[in-house]
């Protein structure tokens, strides 16, 4: 049995793996237009038919490169919400990151590039889900962000306002934030009663003064136990 026909009866999901790993050499050395699933399956030592079997087309294959190299991104995202408080400073912090960092990739900037067939792919509504489902769902239950429309539904919109700010000309930090709170929070805030970018802020500036005053009591137990100079 040949090596190629060994690999073709392998695991789905290792041959599947194989060949995103092997495009993302290709992507690497001969660019997103030079990539051919010929070459990727010969990489990755399968049968060209396989290749499409498994995959479908090289359109299906880029989308599978960028998210591939998206994950350092999504870890990244994921560390940073992390250290805001309030559901809206969270994803401020998220849209500024990715409008700067994803257009330095070339894949990323064609799964972009690519709204329709991407946006409400499997892989990427995932990934978005992974990072930002927790934030979204903390900001409803404390009267953040709006419950008359369905996570996945607020998740593909904040995707699709993601790629957005990435193809902008200006993808400066203040351009991203003007955006965000002149046309994102109005549309993920909820609804009735004191707004819910208020209470994000309001929360936000009440953590900020909490570990303030316990760091100043960290402070004078210090200089009580230091005693006198």
């Amino acid at each position: 049995m040949t090596a190629v026909a060994q690999a073709d009866r392998s695991d789905d999901g290792s041959v599947r793996a194989r060949l995103t790993r092997a495009a993302d050499v290709e992507v690497d050395q001969h660019g997103v237009d030079g990539l051919r699933m010929e070459a990727v399956a010969q990489r990755a030592g399968v049968s060209r038919a396989t290749a499409f079997r498994q995959m479908g087309s090289v359109s299906e294959l880029l989308i599978q490169v960028a998210l591939l190299r998206a994950e350092r991104h999504i870890r990244a995202v994921d560390h940073l919400v992390r250290t805001k408080n309030g559901a809206f400073a969270k994803v401020e912090a998220a849209l500024i990151y990715t409008a700067r960092e994803l257009p330095t990739d070339p894949a990323i900037v064609a799964l972009i590039a690519r709204h329709s067939a991407s946006v409400h792919h499997p892989r990427v509504h995932e990934s978005a889900v992974r990072v930002m489902g927790p934030v979204l769902e903390a900001g409803q239950r404390r009267g953040e962000i709006r419950t008359d429309v369905g996570l996945d539904d607020l998740i593909d919109f904040l995707v699709e306002q993601t790629y957005l700010a990435a193809e902008e000309a200006d993808r400066s930090e203040a351009s991203v934030r003007k955006r965000f709170r002149q046309f994102i929070i109005p549309a993920l805030e909820a609804r009735g009663g004191v707004g819910g970018e208020f209470l994000s802020h309001a929360r936000e500036v009440e953590q900020t003064v909490s570990a303030a005053s316990e760091a100043l009591e960290n402070l004078s137990q210090w200089l009580r136990r230091r005693g006198p100079g």
